[in-house]
């Protein structure tokens, strides 16, 4: 199973974790980007600590995935629009 996210804040944290597998965005509308990861199980869990305000997480990783993360938003708005 898989857990998608939309939020690039919480899809930032969750690509920090390394028992989780970022399979990549799923475009299903010119509007949204899901962001995948697997296990669903896991990243629910991370998720929840992260929405409890329960996680750390290195600062400069945090926005080194963020910025990668953006950047596939940006590619992926592009790659419809073409």
């Amino acid at each position: 199973m898989i857990y998608r996210t939309e939020s690039i804040q919480l899809a930032s944290f969750l690509a920090c974790q390394k028992k989780l597998t970022f399979i990549g965005v799923n475009k299903s509308d010119l509007e949204r980007v899901a962001f995948v990861f697997e296990p669903a199980e896991a990243a629910q869990q991370l998720a929840d600590a992260y929405f409890a305000g329960r996680v750390k997480v290195n600062p400069l990783e945090l926005f080194e995935k963020y910025r990668t993360l953006r950047d596939l938003i940006f590619e992926a708005k592009t790659a419809v629009i073409k």
